[in-house]
């Protein structure tokens, strides 16, 4: 793990392999080797946590979600890549198309793969959950320990209330660059809490998103094996990397 100096914090970075940038951050887990490994035979991957995340400084509040998308964008930047493809999973799903929102002036992410979010919905609906976790981990001290390990719970949260102040599908439907999202048929945890898949899966087909699921997988099972997804992840990025021109 290398560090870079980013407006006083020390943010957490790594690269490997070679080919069109993809920045695939490390916020609440870390990529498993394998997964990595794939990612990195046709791409430069960029793996980087922003402040309060990961191995990079924690800044215990207040917290600036303007500072994440910042110190992620600046990375890539100090590596050479004014534009890179985004991979996420799960909170870094969700962190994908809401970074390419906030980076629209700099046209800094040219596509999105975002896996297990539901793009569409009401998302105060995933913020509302995520703060009722709180409340019962904030009571055990053990499993905040655990949890404060990886990144700050406090700064998930805000992320997610962050998410609820947008409009319901204004990740899609205001996204400035193309998306893909995938999940599986049996995450009822974090796609079905919000939305049923069969409305997901024809609300992103109205808008042109392409879209797939993972028959037999739920959340964390999908999340364990991310390398199942990976190659049709990978085939609609290098798509996308030829159109762009990255």
């Amino acid at each position: 793990m290398d560090f870079m100096d980013i407006d006083g914090a020390k943010i957490a970075f790594r690269v490997t392999g070679s080919g069109p940038a993809l920045l695939a951050p490390e916020c609440n887990y870390t990529w498993f080797p394998e997964l990595v490994e794939l990612m990195a035979r046709r791409f430069t991957v960029i793996i980087a946590s922003p402040r309060d995340f990961g191995a990079s400084t924690r800044t215990h509040g207040p917290y600036n979600p303007d500072r994440w998308a910042n110190d992620l964008r600046q990375v890539a930047l100090n590596l050479g890549f004014p534009r890179f493809l985004f991979f996420g999973y799960s909170f870094t799903g969700a962190f994908g198309p809401w970074l390419a929102q906030r980076l629209a002036e700099h046209g800094s992410v040219a596509a999105v793969a975002a896996g297990g979010f539901p793009l569409l919905g009401d998302y105060g609906i995933t913020s509302r959950d995520v703060d009722a976790q709180m409340a019962e981990m904030e009571r055990d001290e053990t499993l905040w320990m655990q949890i404060d390990h990886r990144f700050d719970p406090l700064a998930g949260a805000i992320f997610y209330r962050e998410l609820a102040s947008l409009a319901p599908n204004s990740l899609v439907d205001s996204a400035p660059s193309p998306l893909y999202c995938f999940w599986g048929d049996q995450d009822h945890d974090a796609v079905g809490m919000v939305l049923p898949h069969d409305e997901l899966a024809d609300g992103l087909s109205r808008r042109g998103v392409p879209w797939k699921q993972y028959p037999g997988y739920d959340h964390e099972g999908l999340n364990g094996e991310l390398q199942v997804a990976w190659p049709d992840v990978e085939t609609w990025l290098l798509e996308q990397a030829g159109e762009q021109g990255l």
